[in-house]
């Protein structure tokens, strides 16, 4: 019998097991079509895809004698396989790595799929198949410490006796899918140490008993979802889904680290009281710290460092008796540290409390400090290095320098850092005031306009040095703009001017003139060469005319660098000055004479 006989003998075999399996899932489909009550997210499922184009190469005979699939060089039973444990090789007796292999869904009576390799040196590589979904017997999903790529398959949403997912530490990408939040039997769910994007669906909240929740070392953005609070037994000790031993281990229930979250924190995220450990450090989570939060009467490890949190530190923080460390370090909190946080522990050696730095370091905190801080100031500035050295930036009315204004409470700037008080060149004001009075488009604050980075000159009196102002509507600069004396780099791109205005040329500070994907047409002025501190020119894709000026050689830029210097996709013609003739790029000289 040839190749092909052979395998339609297999089919005609296994057809019935197909049929069961793709009847199985499509009515789990319509059995939780109508999941709507509890708080709960209806999910739409996609198909269930049947088990098609059988490759013969994964079919074999299993040592019971019995039809079964061949899985890493191994033989399942279709009938009798419940579990499949790895890992399936060592460095003494090595196996080849290889995919999951579709053919498994036809295991029906699977329950435990659990293939850590951490030790193991034969890993699954490939995609996870959307087949897996045929496996509705599948109680626990364990592949982590392997190879895998490609998303998380939408279809394995019909697994909802699952009560472990763990897919930790492979080569993952793409979405979180929303249909994880079908699979509401699930304790502990796990994809960290992947590449997944987008944000965490809100159908998260669906998994009301979840025990742990560990999606850190990604690449998600958005916020954290709103209804986080409905998974209740977050943390809640557990002897098979969260056995920690309070006294001796950390074991984060909740991990968002090392993402690019963003967003506020949510208020619901004080419903998890069962809640111990917590990490949502390195992200940029921004807004305040809930008072919520104070209601998480068993936590003992909150790290938020490295984010963007402003406002106060909540007093209701003082109410965390189990606290043992806290980590607020490097945000934009102000104001006073509350006398009630002296209430609680925010260091406790015990609780692997390494680092006092990272308790309040590089805020924007205010003295009077509380007593029970004291031993925290010392010369290293344990509590932050800015606030220790200018503490003006604590006081809503701070005495200025002449010339200075004291601004209570500004907009945020300076890459999103917040102040409670500054000192701000008073003419460096006006200017932004008269970019507002000259363009009808721009309305309110002159502060609030662009992106702008101030610099500190002294002791607490700060200069605008960095001016964004790209992609807005703006059609005129003011004169005034000559008392930016401190002006360093200033960005028009995406703006509507038609024209370098001739005053740029006397910003003889300058040193990045960005005038990019605009609307200028016209020539290069002679004056350019003014600008002898410019280090970078970027003008390119408008529509600007004419001869190069030879007094753009005057200027000390790195010319064959693009990030310095380009003038690509414009009109200009040549003969173009020696110093740039090699990196003018694309011109149109069509109309050049």
């Amino acid at each position: 019998m040839g190749r092909f006989g052979v395998a339609m003998k297999k089919l005609s075999i296994l057809f019935p097991l197909l049929f069961f399996v793709f009847i199985t899932c499509e009515d789990e489909n319509s059995e939780k079509s109508n999941l709507n009550d509890g708080g709960y997210i209806t999910i739409e499922l996609p198909d269930c895809p049947p088990l098609e184009n059988i490759d013969e190469e994964n079919l074999c005979t299993a040592d019971d004698g019995t039809n079964g699939v061949k899985i890493l060089g191994e033989c399942y039973s279709v009938e009798n396989t419940t579990k499949i444990i790895g890992p399936f090789g060592t460095a003494a007796s090595p196996k080849s790595s290889g995919p999951i292999p579709k053919e498994i869904a036809l295991l029906k009576n699977l329950e435990i799929f659990y293939s850590n390799n951490y030790w193991g040196t034969t890993k699954f590589s490939g995609e996870i198949p959307a087949e897996i979904c045929n496996l509705t017997n599948l109680i626990k999903l364990i592949l982590s410490w392997n190879e895998l790529t490609g998303s998380i398959p939408p279809e394995i949403g019909h697994l909802t006796k699952l009560i472990k997912l763990k897919l930790d530490r492979n080569e993952l990408t793409g979405k979180i899918p929303p249909t994880i939040g079908n699979l509401v039997e699930l304790r502990n769910l796990g994809s960290s140490f992947n590449n997944h994007t987008g944000i965490i669906p809100q159908e998260i909240g669906n998994l009301a008993k979840l025990h742990t929740l560990d999606f850190s070392r990604n690449e998600l953005t958005g916020p954290i979802p709103s209804n986080i609070g409905n998974l209740k037994n977050l943390g809640l000790w557990d002897p098979e889904y969260y056995n920690v031993d309070f006294e001796s281990e950390i074991w984060i229930a909740f991990d968002l680290s090392h993402n690019n979250l963003t967003g506020p924190l949510p208020t619901s995220i004080g419903d998890l009281d069962e809640l111990a450990y917590v990490d949502l450090s390195y992200n940029q989570i921004d807004g305040p710290i809930p008072p919520e939060m104070g209601d998480m009467e068993f936590l003992v490890y909150m790290d938020l460092l490295n984010n963007q949190l402003s406002g106060k530190i909540p007093p209701e923080l003082g109410n965390l008796n189990s606290l043992g460390l806290l980590w607020l370090g490097y945000n934009n909190l102000r104001g006073p540290i509350p006398e009630e946080l002296c209430n609680v522990n925010v260091c406790n050696s015990g609780v692997v409390c390494n680092n006092s730095y990272n308790i309040f370091r590089s805020n924007n905190l205010c003295p009077p400090w509380p007593d029970c801080f004291e031993n925290f100031l010392t010369s290293e500035g344990i509590i932050f290095d800015r606030t220790m050295q200018h503490t003006q930036v604590c006081n809503m009315y701070p005495e200025c320098a002449d010339g200075y204004a004291a601004v209570a409470n500004p907009p945020p700037f300076n890459d999103g850092q917040i102040y409670d008080g500054l000192c701000l060149y008073q003419e460096d004001i006006d200017v932004l005031q008269d970019f507002v009075d000259v363009n009808d488009s721009l309305t309110g604050d002159p502060l609030a306009i662009g992106n702008k980075y101030w610099y500190e000159s002294v002791n607490g009196n700060y200069r605008l040095s960095i001016l964004n102002l790209k992609d807005l509507y703006i059609t005129e600069i003011p004169e005034t703009i000559v008392n930016l004396t401190e002006l360093k780099t200033i960005d028009f791109s995406g703006t509507p001017m038609i024209s370098i205005s001739p005053i740029i040329y006397d910003l003889t500070n300058l040193k990045k003139l960005i005038w990019k994907n605009g609307q200028l047409t016209g020539s290069i002025s002679p004056e350019i060469g003014n600008l002898t501190n410019l280090t970078s020119l970027i003008l390119n894709d408008n529509q600007l005319t004419g001869v190069i000026p030879e007094s753009i050689c005057d200027l000390n830029i790195d010319w064959s660098n693009s990030s310095y210097f380009n003038i690509t996709n414009n009109q200009l013609c040549p003969p173009y000055p020696s110093c740039i003739e090699d990196y003018v790029g694309t011109q149109d000289t069509s109309d050049c004479p």
